[in-house]
């Protein structure tokens, strides 16, 4: 502190002086330091493991002293509570840091009840530590927290124990309970086994049990070892690993077996001759007495030619004193009586155990039979294509003798054939490649030098026959064993059958059920096996049947391995199919079904053991040790994307060259191709645009266009193919699909609408409830389930038994997503893509949405050879009992009652609408369908219900929107430096959301698409164009970019692409358009493992971005716009030249620039536009074409920006020419649509059931309310009524205003309606910008028409048009016509129209007076008249403005030539029901019927052109082909509800009809008929734009007769020809006849 004082001195002199004086205050130590608390509290981890503690700083403790220099020390009071030794404090600065000097063990009790000691502070006074007038003193307490740092331990880190084999499955071995000192004992510990021969389990408490036999004489069977592992529930979870070793003792479980050779010979007529000695061997415990001395007898069962033939004398000294006998034969054996015999020998042990086996002996035979004149008749099934020469085996002679093959030359009888080559000294007879579908006739000679015979005949029939691919890829596979493919082919005939494949194909036939299908044997091969060693080398060995190629890698759940005496059984594999008697191929993966449910029958038929599948076969020959790497190995694709649950490839198995395999048995050969089954793990192939019996799925029906083959839909299905992607479970059903690849990494995704707790959802395992092989459990499974409302799975095999369960429960009648992964290291199960419960925060794992488990087992599969169809749903069979297939878990029998969706195999879709095979479901998912309103088209045929059952609501279609997703959205053009940022009402979730947009584009552009993005731009969720091939991002300021692109995919083709983006916790998705195959990419990083300690531990752990989207400026469009101050500055990744359009954001439509109507109660969940630049609304496009010539007959088309050289719309090329294609031929219309071909396209005629442009929806039936009917009858009494006191009111002022003007009454209007007549082309213009509805203009209009004109005044016939109308005259003028607004005369709005005139001479001297006289009352110089008429015929009355135009002269086309309106031609009579729209006999295209007919609608964008009042033309057909008999009754009076009971009764007419109608107290014959034919070929007289239709009227059958007072009826004809616009053939052409017979 510092003090200034001012002093001044005075001199007696007067002087003066001042000064300042300043004082200094020095600062002493008298001040106490002060802590600023007297106690701290704090709770710290304890410290890991028995590590040494850290350095880090617990605590800070701070002092406050009044001193203004102070320097502090701190310390840890000695002695002052407990605890005070573990811990310490540094100074630093002002301030203390308490740290922990010794471990902290929560473990520990006395320390787990926390610490408190004292900390001291001092400023270093002079009597330091010990002055306390300069010290202060306050308590720390520590209350440590628990950490996962101790593992599970067990008592002891070694066990060994002694078990007996026979143990039996589930006995308890020992008990091995792993403690974990954490959670204060209470840390909950799983166990798993690893080791131990894969038969044991480890259950809660370490109790280790035996879950299947052991069997100490296989490979390592007599000790083994397990590592037990304890993993605690801590994070991250410890584990620790104890050593079980288990001794297996022997019990004499093993019989004897022979030891090689067991194959003898012996030459054939030989005197009684010593064949071999017989030991034996045993791999039970000899010492044990399981072993020698062995004894060996000859079987009782042995037939008496055997035991008459060998004998058997045994040795005991033989094999070292183990014991053995010698075989001897007794006698001569003749090879031609018995080729070989086998001998049954009974072998037992020193324990008394023994087994039967066969010994085989080999006749040698001799040349002693002379051959004789023989024929063989090959039967050659190949593929088309290339390939070797085959070989069909030997030139076939009658010769008992068949080892004489050396004696023997063969030779042609004639010239060679071309086709077929001969070895001379085999006999082997080989085809070439050039062979046809016939019958081929070979002769051939063939001598034996022996018997000196030249020349025997011996002739061969081959014939020929290509197997179709639908053939091969029906062709599901049978494995028969013991037998060979010589000895089941043999005495077969594809015609007569017979012989063991006959025996085959009649059991298929009982198992399928249809009498009528017919088995075909497609492929049969054999498999080479090991055999005994031979005593003679001195015979020929017979040639393996074929080799095969078994997997190199081991399987995940592997068939069985055989015992070491099926090593030697032979196998059989046989492929066939079902075709049925419609001449359709039985589905494959039904047929593998159904033979599956039925194998025990198949195996008493067959009396041989049955599988089907090939892969046994494999597995058999892989135990062998063999490998097939010969020519006869081969396979052919198994999966497609043109038949998405065929095992085979239809659109590649043409092309693909199958090697042929030889079944020779000497009378007859068979020679098919080697079929095997490989799996595609790969399938996302392109689809194949060509048309072929599987290109369209559900129904759908492949038309070729000008633009290529597309498939034409029914509702509800989705894709290129009509996939239906869902199927509604009824609780009581299943369904089966393909089975699942053999391929890791396999990843599988459903999504799943649950309605009950507990459910199978999907189930791929065994067909019976019994193992076929019992004795070597476990049976391969693979299960998901819901059980208690939690997703499980459940595997059993090589790599299990797993159980997993994920920790979350599935909200009943929701969707949820379940992802099944299994990897070379495990199994994950992973619920709703982890994109939910992130919202509490403090998450660090994904355990609330993932569950992962490890293989078992020391070695990891890395395939998976899983057979058999996958079941959904439910099951077709009861459920195998676990304790027969040897597995750990059982299954829930509950049958699925909900939904399954979106089944996808490693990307491909699976079609869920005809599954091969299926009971109690249906296509489609019917509870989401109906919980938008009752039926699926109350979301309208461009919509769907979404969101489950508790909030179901109406999603529209891309490209649609509104309430009924009617409209179409507009889209935006993006120019250059082009952006928009949009406003959301209100920001997604931050984990999960998703984005879809429309995007049209041309070239390779690049930029961006749409961002969101939070408020300082990080993290970012970007969909954008790289090169053309769009990409999705997701970027974090520290976490780095996470990219996916659909690189198979680029966009740039002109079209448009919707492209889908999702963004699930961790996990990004990308698909375009229906997302199935390559068109759809994802990145799942949640399913990313990695393995230690017998466990899967997560790739990812931390918790995923937070993307919170700024609602105001977090949704970037086109580009990234940069601003300073307000100002933009530049248009960072500026996409350009691309269209975009329906951008929504979770769902909610984003609004795009003038796309967005006035806000309205529908539009309050969108968002707003707050600023963009360069957006022009639609889609245009500039004419290539002006640049461009094409080659003739080729023109030039505009394919939005891009010139193509192409035929017309609907044409091809054929012969140099561009034909029309006649669509109709592929039958387009579905649900029995008629076709009209058009030119161009085609147009449908629907049933009353059904709507749509191809008949591909279903009428929307009516839901009425239960008041409706009440509320009906009293508005309609109501509005009878209200009717009734109008018309009275209505007819007095009528009355009045006639009588007042004096005008002419409506009557002679509606006369002028029985003139035929026609008009100009009427345009309207009034909607422009979104519909435009064209008249065409009609030939034969007289040129003299004027609008306008002032003439006599008439009656005028009107046409009612909207508000604003363009009259296109002849010559090239118009007139626009509006509404008189000026008229006082009071009418409804919105009422316009232009009609056309007949001057009052020109309707016929009967009417002149009277119209002269109306004129003369009523024109006065006045233009315009407003009037409203009843529209007869139409049941509607339509408002009317009518202009006055001059008419000179119209000119009629009729039956008889042209003549004047003025010509007194007959009018039909008012009674004629002509006279409500009847037109003239060939009345011109510009008619009251053409010109309604030719009112359609035009899209905006895309050109399309549709009619919109159809059934009109029907109507006017109709009534316009009446007889004219009717014309010769003008005393019968209108009969308005007769014309309105036949319009309503017209509407679902087809044709075809013939019959008698009552219509309104008339009896009237009706025939209804079709267009005949129409010529296109031009005449003289015909009016360009237009072609000649003839049209043939049949009057009524004969049988139709007069009845009452009605006219005769006449069974004539009558053709009229007229012109029609070619454009308006778009119209229907349905015809019908009605005549009135007599009025009742």
């Amino acid at each position: 502190m510092q003090y200034n004082q001012l002093s001044t001195v005075s001199l007696a002199c007067g002087l003066r002086g001042t000064g300042t004086v300043v004082v200094r205050l020095a600062d002493v130590n008298d001040n106490s330091p002060r802590l600023t608390r007297n106690l701290w509290r704090l709770d710290v981890e304890e410290t890991w493991g028995d590590d040494a503690p850290s350095n880090t700083t617990l605590l800070e403790i701070s002092t406050t002293d009044h001193d203004t220099s102070n320097y502090f020390f701190y310390r840890v009071v000695e002695g002052s509570g407990w605890g005070w030794e573990h811990f310490g404090v540094r100074t630093e600065g002002r301030v203390g840091q308490v740290y922990a000097k010794k471990t902290l063990d929560f473990e520990d009790p006395a320390q787990r009840r926390g610490f408190r000691f004292m900390v001291q502070v001092t400023d270093r006074g002079r009597g330091g530590w010990s002055d306390a007038r300069h010290t202060d003193t306050g308590w720390v307490e520590v209350k440590l927290r628990d950490v996962n740092d101790n593992p599970p331990t067990f008592p002891r880190p070694h066990t060994h124990i002694t078990v007996t084999e026979d143990t039996s499955p589930g006995s308890l071995l020992v008990t091995l309970q792993a403690h974990d000192a954490d959670m204060v004992g209470e840390q909950g510990v799983d166990y798993r086994v690893v080791g131990g021969w894969g038969a044991l389990r480890v259950e809660g408490g370490g109790a280790v049990r035996l879950w299947r036999t052991l069997d100490r004489e296989a490979e390592g069977g007599e000790v083994g070892v397990a590592r037990i592992i304890a993993i605690d529930s801590g994070r991250p979870p410890l584990s620790s690993t104890a050593t079980l070793t288990i001794t297996v003792s022997d019990v004499n479980d093993c019989p004897p077996r022979l030891r090689p050779p067991t194959l003898l010979h012996v030459t054939e007529g030989a005197s009684p001759t010593l064949l071999g000695m017989l030991t034996a061997t045993d791999d039970d415990l000899w010492q044990l007495g399981h072993g020698p001395p062995f004894s060996f007898t000859l079987a009782p069962s042995n037939p008496s030619f055997v035991t008459q033939t060998i004998s058997l004398q045994y040795h005991h000294g033989l094999d070292s004193g183990r014991g053995g006998a010698e075989v001897w034969t007794t006698r001569g054996v003749d090879r031609e009586e018995h080729r070989q015999l086998t001998v049954e020998v009974v072998v037992g042990d020193a324990g008394g155990l023994a087994a039967t086996h066969p010994i085989t002996v080999i006749i040698d035979d001799i040349n002693d039979n002379p051959m004789k004149p023989a024929t063989k008749t090959v039967h050659l099934w190949k593929t088309q294509g290339g390939g070797a020469e085959v070989d069909l085996g030997r030139v076939y002679v009658d010769d008992p003798d068949d080892w004489d093959l050396d004696d023997k030359t063969f030779q042609w009888a004639g010239p060679p054939h071309p086709h077929f080559s001969l070895h001379s000294h085999t006999g082997h007879i080989f085809a070439s490649t050039q062979l046809r579908e016939r019958r081929y006739e070979l002769q051939f000679l063939v001598s034996d030098r022996v018997w000196k015979q030249e020349g025997v005949s011996a002739n061969v029939t081959v014939e020929v026959r290509y197997l179709s691919p639908e053939t091969l890829s029906h062709s599901v596979p049978i494995t028969l064993s013991p037998t060979t493919p010589t000895a089941i082919a043999t005495n077969w005939t594809p015609d007569g059958g017979g012989g063991g494949l006959g025996t085959l194909t009649e059991a298929v036939r009982k198992v399928v059920g249809r009498t009528g299908d017919k088995i075909e044997v497609v492929s049969v091969y054999g498999i080479p096996f090991p055999s005994s060693s031979h005593t003679h080398s001195n015979f020929p060995n017979p040639a393996p049947d074929s080799s095969s190629d078994p997997s190199a890698s081991t399987p995940l759940f592997p068939h069985t391995q055989p015992s070491p005496g099926e090593l030697s059984t032979p196998h059989t594999c046989v492929w066939v199919s079902v075709k049925q008697a419609d001449g359709k191929f039985l589905d494959p993966i039904k047929l593998h079904g159904l033979l599956s449910l039925s194998i025990y029958k198949l195996e008493n038929a067959m009396n041989l053991r049955v599988a089907v599948d090939d892969s046994q076969l494999h597995q058999s020959y892989d135990a062998s040790g063999g490998r097939g790497d010969g020519p006869h190995s081969a396979s052919f694709p198994s999966t497609s994307p043109s038949s998405p649950h065929r095992p085979s490839s239809v659109a590649s198995l043409a092309s693909v060259i199958l090697p042929l395999q030889v079944v020779d048995t000497n009378v007859t050969s068979l020679v098919t191709p080697r079929l095997t089954r490989a799996h595609n793990c790969n399938p996302h192939t392109r689809y194949d645009p060509t048309c072929t019996s599987n290109s369209c799925l559900n129904g759908g029906r492949c038309v070729r266009t000008d633009v290529g083959s597309r498939c034409v839909c029914p509702g509800g299905s989705w894709g290129p193919q009509c996939k239906i992607l869902s199927r509604t479970f009824l609780g009581s059903g299943f369904a089966w699909v393909r089975s699942l690849p053999p391929c890791l990494p396999t990843t599988i995704s459903i999504r799943l609408l649950p309605r009950t707790q507990e459910g199978i959802v999907l189930y791929s395992g065994p067909f019976s409830a019994v193992p076929a092989r019992p004795s070597f459990p476990p049976t391969p499974l693979l299960a998901l389930q819901v059980m208690e409302g939690r997703a499980q799975v459940v595997l059993e095999g090589a790599g299990g038994p797993l159980h997993l369960q994920v920790n979350s429960s599935l909200t009943l009648n929701t969707w949820h997503t379940l992802h099944l992964h299994l990897s070379s290291q495990g199994v994950t199960l992973m619920v709703d893509v982890c994109g939910r419960g992130w919202e509490g925060g403090g998450l660090d794992n994904a355990a609330h949405c993932i569950a992962r488990a490890a293989w078992l087992g020391p070695d990891p599969p890395e395939q998976w050879r899983g057979s058999g169809p996958v079941q959904l749903g439910g099951l077709a069979h009861p459920l195998p009992h676990p304790a027969d297939h040897g597995w750990t878990t059982k299954l829930t029998d509950t049958p699925l009652r909900g939904c399954l969706s979106h089944f996808t195999v490693n990307g491909q879709l699976v079609d869920l609408g005809e599954p091969p095979y299926s009971s109690g479901s249906e296509a489609g998912c019917s509870p989401q369908d109906i919980a938008c309103g009752g039926s699926r088209l109350r979301c309208g045929v461009h919509g769907w219900c979404v969101g489950g059952l508790l909030v179901p609501h109406c999603e529209c279609h891309p490209g649609f929107m509104g309430p009924n997703c009617a409209t179409p959205t507009i889209p935006v053009s993006l120019g250059r430096d082009s952006f928009a940022k949009v406003t959301l009402v209100r920001s997604p979730d931050p984990y999960d959301l998703w984005v879809q947009l429309r995007v049209r584009s041309r070239g390779q552009p690049t930029g961006l698409l749409v961002q969101l993005a939070s408020s300082d731009q990080f993290p970012a969720l970007r969909l954008h164009l790289r090169g053309g091939v769009v990409c999705s991002s997701l970027s974090g300021e520290d976490s780095g970019v996470m990219d996916v692109c659909l690189d198979s995919f680029p966009l740039a083709d002109g079209l448009w692409h919707t492209l889908y983006l999702s963004r699930h916790g961790h996990n990004l998705a990308i698909s375009a358009d229906d997302g199935d195959g390559w068109r759809r990419n994802e990145s799942l990083p949640s399913l990313l493992v990695v393995a230690s300690h017998g466990d899967l531990y997560p790739k990812v752990t931390e918790t995923p971005l937070r993307l919170e989207v700024d609602s105001k400026d977090g949704v970037m469009v086109g580009g990234v716009a940069e601003f300073v101050r307000l100002s933009l500055v530049a248009v960072q990744e500026d996409l350009k030249d691309t269209c975009i359009d329906d951008l929504r954001v979770s769902g909610v439509p984003v609004p795009l620039p003038k796309t967005v109507p006035a806000p309205t109660t529908s539009s309050q969940g969108r968002g707003q536009m707050a600023t963009m630049q360069n957006l022009e609304s639609g889609c245009p496009s500039n004419d290539p074409c002006t640049n461009t010539t094409c080659l003739a007959p080729l023109t030039c088309h505009n394919t939005w920006r891009h010139a193509t050289c192409r035929c017309g719309p609907g044409e091809h090329m054929m012969g140099g020419l561009c034909q029309d294609i006649d669509e109709c031929v592929f039958s387009p219309c579905l649900y029995g649509g008629s076709c009209y071909n058009l030119r161009p396209g085609y147009q449908c005629t629907c049933p009353g059931t059904h709507t749509g442009e191809n008949c591909e929806w279903p009428t929307l039936p009516s839901i009425s309310h239960p008041l409706t009917a009440p509320l009906a009858v009293a508005a309609l009494t109501l509005s009878i009524l209200v009717v009734v006191i109008i018309g009275v009111v209505l007819t007095l002022r009528l009355h009045r205003w006639r009588l007042a003007r004096g005008t002419t009454e409506l009557s002679t209007v509606t006369d002028v309606l029985e003139t035929p007549l026609t008009i100009q082309a009427v345009t309207d213009i009034s909607h422009a910008h979104t519909v435009t509805k064209h008249i065409l203009t009609p030939p034969g209009m007289p040129p003299g028409v004027k609008a306008g004109g002032v003439g006599e005044c008439v009656p005028e016939v009107s046409l009612t048009l909207p508000i604003t109308t363009t009259i296109h005259m002849p010559g090239g003028g118009r007139v626009v016509t509006k509404p008189d607004h000026s008229s006082k005369q009071q009418r409804p709005q919105h009422c316009s129209s232009i009609s056309v005139s007949l001057s009052a001479k020109d309707l016929g001297p009967q009417h002149h007076d009277k119209q002269q006289q109306q004129q003369q009352k009523s024109c006065g110089g006045v233009k315009q008249m407003v009037c409203c008429i009843e529209g007869r015929g139409l049941g509607v009355t339509s408002p009317v403005i009518t202009t006055a135009a001059s008419v000179q002269q119209m000119v009629v086309e009729g039956a008889g030539g042209k003549s004047t309106a003025g010509s007194t031609q007959p009018l039909p009579a008012q009674d004629d029901l002509r006279a409500y729209a009847y037109e003239g006999d060939s009345s011109p295209s510009g008619s009251l019927s053409s010109t309604v007919l030719g009112l359609q609608a035009e899209s905006v964008e895309e050109d399309n052109i549709k009619p919109l009042l159809s059934e009109y033309g029907d109507v006017l057909d109709l009534l316009k082909n009446l007889p004219d008999a009717v014309h010769t009754s003008p005393s019968l009076h209108r009969n308005h509800s007769l014309v309105e009971d036949f319009i309503t009764w017209s509407h679902g007419i087809r044709s075809g009809f013939v019959g008698v109608k009552e219509f309104s107290g008339w009896s009237a014959a009706v025939r209804v008929e079709k267009l005949l034919t129409w010529s296109s070929t031009p005449q003289p007289s015909h009016q360009p734009g237009s072609v000649r239709v003839k049209e043939l009227t049949t009057g009524p059958p004969n049988n139709f007769q007069s009845k009452g007072r009605g006219a005769p009826v006449n069974n004539t004809q009558e053709e009229a020809e007229f012109d029609l616009p070619s454009s308006s053939l778009t119209s229907s052409f349905l015809h019908l006849t009605f005549a009135l017979l007599a009025q009742t």
